[in-house]
């Protein structure tokens, strides 16, 4: 074997191929130059086509999500005065923050996969979202992809250093061998029974390229043989069947081994898939394959289908295949039915019915960031994460919340997405540190300005949170903005799936006794097996509060949930907040009625215009209607003020209330329903 360790991927192939190097690095610089023709408005374009003239131009066509998270891989491994040119301004960890967001609400598990895949690598974060998503997938028997599967594979292990994927990544590990045939290859789908008879039996080239991939880094990250062992057997078969001319195949029958169909001939399996996957098996101490590797790469040039060139300099482009001159898919429909019917049957006419000479002069963005990723990653296998469940629990202090915070109304609000107060919920977990989460809304903001108490509870959170959409928007008009709106029941359901994953506990304290024996209930509907150690109903003396402070230590959970009404759960919280020893706290407001099923809350398209108090004034007009013309009215003058330079702090704060309730607080919590803005 080659020793590869202290080489980049481009010294490797430079010292067996001098020229190679350097035409590698002119593909490179290519790339780099032509990504920027196939933007389009949300990221990049599906297809970038040709428009013949003097000096060809491209003309970007659609829009891909798929495309623009490879091509945010891809350029991941460039440096960033490099990203922020071919993306005008923007680096590579913009572009797959950016792509993954628009991934949660798609319905493609491939663009998931890539989503989550690309955001732990490039942006070195966890997708709660996505990596919930390919869990789900994964770990069901419904049919998926074998690239999908291979995808979701990758994520996790990109994903190890930043969340607990390790059940993910033997699951789609699991899938993957379950179907590797004993030619070594694998089908289009898992199960292949989920193909036609007529079908089943074929795999193409991204079918074991990405695979091969995958069981690689799988195997580095876990020491696992039988992975290293299915991505050496795929390898092995793949690179037997290769072209002469170094013509990466493009069916296979998955049975036996052998060819189904050799054409088209795609430049990026060439250049970037092939190299992609080949040397990372290499790396993780598989089986050395360069040699097959710059026999495809010189292909590109060489080719001896055609005499007219793929590479194009004028253009910047590498263009997308060479194929026959048929019907469209002709040759491989009737090579699917023919090798279905027997094994290696062909009709040997074909070839001269169909020759193989047509350029398709496209290119597409993923082909190009593919191109980037194959050459330039070379630190990647170097720098997978191990799994965090082998970390040693209190080895790392709790991170220090980012420097974003805005000051709004003489609160600091951090200016943190839903993903990145998840990440460091776990890291809080993992360390045994405490972390309080408390959020704020256009009521608390009028009411800290009377309420020294609340307005201290506040200022002790860890982390305090926009809530309220009056908030996220007075944010921007302040010039002081938050990302986007993360309430505290989003966080609460969010949370429960992470503790319900990871096995950890959670105690309940707030609402009324009979409704938090049905939202025990609906939990344990929802999170089979979730580590419930310990609940309370949250109607309380303030005599009572230390015994209760005392249960909820001797419990030891790792995360609290208080279902009270403000102030009495921010009070609670600050006053306790050193001496429970829970990583995890924080109040969560009227959730436990809105998950028991005892209350609705707002549709998801009420709480985008920031209309969810409107949505609990119909339900309730008569008790609300003087509450919210007051709080309204009076967040819009204060918001008023402030954009006019006229400061109204709140006053003093006490750093620990000395009650937990005055009086009139303590009336209005026996008497009232639990708040519905969840916090």
């Amino acid at each position: 074997m080659r020793e590869v360790s202290r080489r980049s991927r481009i010294e490797l192939a430079g010292a067996a191929s001098p020229e190679i190097r350097a035409r590698i690095e002119q593909f490179i610089e290519l790339a780099e130059e032509g990504l920027p023709k196939l933007r389009s408005r949300e990221g990049f374009a599906h297809t970038g086509r040709r428009i013949p003239g003097v000096i060809p131009e491209v003309r970007a066509e659609g829009d891909s999500l798929r495309y623009a998270l490879i091509v945010a891989l891809g350029l991941g491994q460039r440096d960033r005065a490099t990203q922020t040119r071919v993306l005008e301004g923007f680096s590579a960890a913009d572009l797959a923050i950016h792509s993954a967001k628009r991934a949660e609400t798609s319905e493609d598990l491939g663009s998931v996969a890539l989503g989550a895949w690309a955001v732990a690598e490039v942006a070195g974060r966890a997708d709660a979202i996505l990596f919930e998503r390919l869990e789900r997938a994964i770990g069901s028997d419904v049919p998926v992809d074998t690239v999908v599967c291979a995808w979701a594979l990758t994520a996790a292990v990109a994903g190890l250093a930043y969340r607990d994927t390790a059940e993910l990544a033997k699951a789609a590990a699991k899938r993957l061998r379950a179907g590797q045939s004993l030619a070594g290859l694998f089908p289009h789908k898992l199960p292949d029974t989920a193909i036609g008879r007529l079908r089943r039996h074929v795999g193409c080239f991204a079918d074991q390229i990405y695979p091969i991939q995958a069981l690689a880094r799988y195997s580095a990250a876990f020491g696992d043989e039988r992975a290293l062992a299915a991505a050496n057997a795929c390898a092995a078969r793949i690179v037997a069947c290769q072209g002469r001319e170094g013509q990466w195949i493009w069916h296979y029958d998955v049975r036996n081994g052998d060819v189904v169909e050799r054409y088209p001939v795609y430049s990026v399996h060439q250049h970037g898939m092939a190299p992609m996957g080949l040397l990372d098996l290499m790396e993780a101490g598989g089986t050395d394959y360069l040699d097959a590797i710059i026999k495809g790469v010189e292909w590109l040039d060489r080719h001896p289908e055609t005499s007219a060139q793929l590479v194009s300099e004028d253009a910047q482009m590498i263009w997308r295949k060479v194929a026959r001159r048929e019907p469209k898919k002709a040759v491989r429909s009737i090579a699917s039915v023919t090798t279905a019917t027997a094994p290696g049957l062909r009709i040997p006419a074909v070839d001269a019915l169909f020759p193989a000479n047509r350029i398709d002069y496209e290119c597409r963005p993923y082909e190009l960031g593919w191109l980037l990723y194959a050459w330039c990653a070379d630190d990647v296998m170097a720098g997978l994460g191990r799994p965090v469940e082998h970390a040693a629990v209190g080895s790392a202090p709790l991170p220090e919340a980012p420097d974003n915070v805005s000051t709004l109304f003489g609160l600091r609000v951090h200016a943190l997405r839903i993903d990145d107060v998840v990440d460091q919920c776990r890291q809080a977990v993992r360390t045994r540190q405490p972390l309080l989460l408390g959020v704020v809304n256009a009521s608390k903001v009028v009411n800290v300005r009377k309420d020294a108490a609340l307005h201290g509870a506040l200022q002790k959170c860890d982390v305090l949170l926009a809530d309220g959409q009056s908030v996220v928007w007075a944010s921007r008009l302040l010039r002081a903005p938050v990302p986007e709106r993360v309430t505290g029941i989003d966080i609460f359901e969010r949370l429960l799936h992470v503790a319900h994953k990871g096995n950890h506990s959670v105690f309940l304290l707030g609402a009324k006794a009979d409704v938090l024996r049905d939202l025990e209930a609906q939990l344990g509907r929802r999170f089979p097996g979730l580590r419930i150690v310990g609940r309370r109903h949250g109607y309380f003396e303030d005599h009572e509060a230390d015994t209760i402070a005392a249960e909820i230590r001797d419990c030891q959970p790792d995360m609290l949930f208080l279902g009270m009404p403000s102030p009495k759960k921010e009070t609670f919280l600050a006053t306790y907040r050193d001496a429970l020893a829970v990583p995890v706290m924080h109040g969560v407001g009227g959730s436990f009625d809105v998950l028991a099923g005892k209350t609705r809350r707002a549709p998801a398209s009420w709480q985008k215009m920031g209309m969810e108090w409107a949505f609990r004034l119909a339900q309730e007009p008569r008790r609300m209607w003087r509450r919210y013309l007051h709080t309204n009215s009076a967040f819009i003058l204060l918001t008023a003020k402030e954009m006019a330079g006229r400061r109204t702090a709140p006053p003093p704060s006490t750093h620990y209330p000395p009650r937990i309730l005055s009086s009139a607080a303590k009336s209005e919590t026996r008497t009232s329903r639990p708040e519905l803005h969840h916090g």
